[in-house]
């Protein structure tokens, strides 16, 4: 699952490598990014893209079933917290990294995000994601209604096997948020990487990667798969 500004173009490097360990990988983009039919400013209407999503994904004879999981990247970790809640009986296991669940909508946030790690102004860049376009005070206002907390996700009974990953020191979504989320619901696993910013990379690739060969129960070597990951441009 893709983030605020990495499309299935992006994202697609990671294919071959999970081809060469017989794993199929799909690239979808958020609400409000790329070719996502999803309505981007109605918090609910991810759960029909996904549902959608997975309806096709059960179709497909070449596809073990109980072994279907999730691996969301940036602001693509809001919708797997989301996603894993409310399609709890279908996946394997989520992986959210560098996500947010509540406090990324805070106006205070907001008003400071614009002057720290992203390169661009990432306030005004989410209220055009989340359907506001260049309305930035009007999004500010209501943003809380994305809440995963307010709006009762948290603490819905049930939820997909999730890992929570991120950089202690992200300066794009607050790890509070992390934090919050594992005082809710469930229990969920998590994982935090000291002294990194936004999504902990790159030791966090290799703690998701053996995560996930553990949950799908095969064989894997982290290096030798980031190693097909293209390091230059072809062109």
């Amino acid at each position: 699952m893709t983030g605020l500004d990495g499309y299935r173009t992006e994202l697609a490097v990671w294919i071959e490598g999970w081809r060469q360990l017989g794993v199929a990988a799909l690239v979808v983009e958020i609400p409000g990014t790329g070719d996502s039919p999803a309505l981007a400013n109605d918090p609910t209407s991810p759960e029909r893209q996904w549902s959608s999503l997975l309806d096709w994904v059960g179709q497909q004879e070449a596809v073990d079933q109980k072994r279907v999981a999730v691996w969301a990247f940036s602001t693509g970790g809001y919708y797997a917290i989301r996603l894993a809640h409310t399609h709890p009986e279908r996946l394997a296991g989520v992986v959210a990294l560098g996500g947010g669940c509540h406090h990324m909508f805070d106006g205070e946030w907001l008003d400071e995000v614009n002057h720290l790690e992203y390169p661009f102004d990432l306030a005004t860049t989410l209220a055009y994601k989340f359907g506001y376009g260049s309305d930035l005070e009007a999004f500010k206002r209501e943003a809380k209604k994305f809440s995963l907390l307010e709006d009762g996700t948290l603490d819905r009974p049930k939820c997909a096997r999730l890992l929570l990953v991120n950089g202690t020191e992200d300066e794009i979504f607050p790890v509070d948020d992390y934090y919050l989320a594992l005082q809710h619901g469930p229990v969920k696993e998590a994982r935090f990487v000291p002294e990194r910013k936004h999504m902990g990379e790159p030791e966090s690739f290799f703690i998701i990667l053996e995560w996930l060969y553990k949950l799908f129960g095969i064989q894997g070597n982290a290096g030798q798969q980031m190693s097909t990951i293209p390091s230059r441009p072809k062109y």
